[in-house]
């Protein structure tokens, strides 16, 4: 995981399953990859199954994607 992460940050997520785009936010106050995981995954509660997030951060400039198994 990038490791790079300030709570001033704009931070990009979307979340999908299966192909299809469950949500994007725009995300703001974390100062960990773990800390947006973690919130995303509780915005999402109800999914279950593998999902891919894609993270981008919009200051530092650096994205990644993550397959999870929710």
């Amino acid at each position: 995981m990038k490791g790079n992460m300030n709570i001033e940050d704009t931070i990009f997520a979307t979340i999908r399953k299966a192909g299809n785009t469950l949500g994007r936010h725009t995300l703001s106050g974390f100062d960990s990859v773990g800390a947006v995981l973690r919130e995303l995954c509780g915005m999402h509660s109800g999914v279950r199954g593998l999902v891919t997030i894609e993270l981008r951060n919009g200051t530092l400039g650096w994205s990644e994607q993550l397959n999870l198994r929710l």
